[in-house]
């Protein structure tokens, strides 16, 4: 146990040595993460299908004012299912998710009106808003397999804690994109 407190104590030392905020107009961002997500799968006759499945996603932001960043994001991801829908019992699906992003860092926000030290320079905590398509396939047991469009959209929260002034690990709750977005972020600047 000692040895992975000797381990961790760099990294809990190193985020005291990050750029003096996390969120600035010139940052840019690429995180990579594993989740849920929920996305509706429309078939053409006005009907969809919502499951919730597994997720892997990629998402890039980049500043475009002192709070605001806007971005892309695409995932893939899939998981069995087993409703009664349409032609007949659903096996499973597959999504391919693609979309774009805006989000506002209220936390810089508020550590610039406060003058307190929030530890800024560490932590983003963001909430934004998605909205994005894609392709999805319906795997049936008694009928054929569909390929179908995705349609999402939603708003989330999330936090990005960089322990190093490059690395960091994000997380992210809501609706659209993914209800759950666990992974880690890389600053290209």
């Amino acid at each position: 146990m000692k040895y992975l407190l000797v381990l961790a104590i760099p990294f809990l030392f190193g985020a005291q040595d990050v750029a003096a905020q996390a969120w600035t107009k010139d940052t840019k961002v690429m995180s990579a993460g594993l989740g849920t997500a929920y996305h509706y799968h429309v078939f053409s006759n006005g009907t969809s299908y919502s499951p919730v499945t597994g997720q892997l996603s990629v998402e890039g932001e980049f500043g475009v004012h002192k709070y605001i960043g806007v971005g892309a994001n695409i995932g893939f991801g899939g998981g069995a299912n087993r409703f009664f829908i349409l032609k007949g019992s659903i096996k499973g699906s597959i999504n391919v998710p693609v979309g774009v992003l805006a989000n506002f860092h209220f936390y810089q926000l508020i550590e610039d009106q406060t003058g307190a030290n929030l530890h800024a320079e560490a932590l983003d905590v963001f909430v934004g808003a998605n909205v994005g398509t894609g392709l999805g396939a319906i795997f049936y047991n008694n009928a054929s397999d569909q390929v179908v469009p995705l349609a999402y959209g939603g708003l989330h929260v999330g936090a990005r804690w960089y322990f190093s002034p490059n690395i960091g690990l994000s997380g992210q709750f809501g609706f659209g994109k993914s209800l759950v977005d666990l992974g880690v972020v890389f600053k290209l600047n």
